[in-house]
């Protein structure tokens, strides 16, 4: 029996001695310098969520905000001194987000990103490739909406755009489909990327929630007259779909100057949902 309680006072004594020695490393690492920089620095740099909101077309997303983990940081900066660029930031995540609104369509980006992204209907490549190498001259990515039977037939081509940044979004709203779809984007290695869009009277969202894929609403949809539309229409977080065609392709370098000359970003949808 003595040796019973020998053991469990022993056992007592390290637990004693583990948690005396955390306390004192704990109020030790708190008068430090370089801790109190990063407490500081967490106080000051912040950023709370901005938070997305649900309308009778859809919802409009949120946008994580982020904080300072300060254990992490101050882990990272032991022996190294004070320096920002080992921060180790923590997401502040939104309730209002692309993985918590795949039943739902998503009508627009947040207001705060400042940016607006645009989509070309592609109708049979026969412009596309113009339109291709004026977004690149103006250094965007567009995203481009396709029938499965276009992305299997040229799916060197569109492959070869998904390297480059672009995102290629499903239009369609049968199933198999959207399976084939979402098997090229997996040979793509970018199935991360799959979208499906509505556009006027195609109900993709039932399809594609049931494939976990979010779905877009566009409210933007312009066949002519694009410069004029989008500038009368533009907003902050809003997706915009001109036609392949030839008034798209004579407009739309004026259109991106418009955009940009509003201080406004042009993103592809992976980046604008992000």
């Amino acid at each position: 029996m003595k040796k019973i309680f020998e053991y469990i006072a022993l056992a007592a004594l390290t637990l004693f001695s583990f948690y005396y020695t955390e306390k004192v490393t704990k109020i030790m690492n708190s008068k430090d310098p370089v801790m109190e920089n990063i407490k500081k620095y967490k106080k000051e740099s912040k950023v709370s969520c901005k938070e997305g909101y649900v309308t009778s077309e859809g919802v409009v997303l949120g946008v994580s905000g982020s904080v300072v983990n300060v254990s992490e940081s101050y882990s990272n900066m032991q022996g190294k001194g004070y320096d920002t660029s080992l921060l180790v930031w923590d997401e502040v995540a939104c309730k209002v987000t692309k993985e918590t609104t795949k039943d739902s369509y998503i009508i627009k980006a947040n207001e705060i990103t400042n940016s607006v992204s645009l989509f070309i209907n592609v109708v049979d490549l026969s412009l596309l490739k113009d339109i291709i190498s004026i977004s690149e001259n103006k250094n965007i990515k567009l995203n481009l909406i396709v029938t499965t039977s276009l992305l299997e037939t040229h799916k060197d081509y569109f492959k070869e755009l998904v390297t480059k940044g672009y995102n290629i979004i499903y239009s369609g709203n049968e199933e198999k489909d959207l399976k084939k779809y979402i098997s090229i984007m997996k040979e793509y290695k970018n199935e991360d990327n799959t979208f499906c869009i509505n556009l006027d009277t195609q109900n993709t969202l039932e399809i594609c929630k049931k494939h976990n894929i979010n779905s877009i609403k566009a409210n933007n949809i312009y066949t002519n007259k694009i410069l004029y539309n989008t500038k009368k229409d533009l907003e902050k977080g809003a997706f915009y779909i001109y036609k392949e065609n030839k008034n798209t392709l004579e407009e739309l370098s004026a259109t991106i100057n418009f955009i940009q000359g509003k201080q406004i970003k042009i993103v592809p949808l992976s980046e604008i949902l992000a």
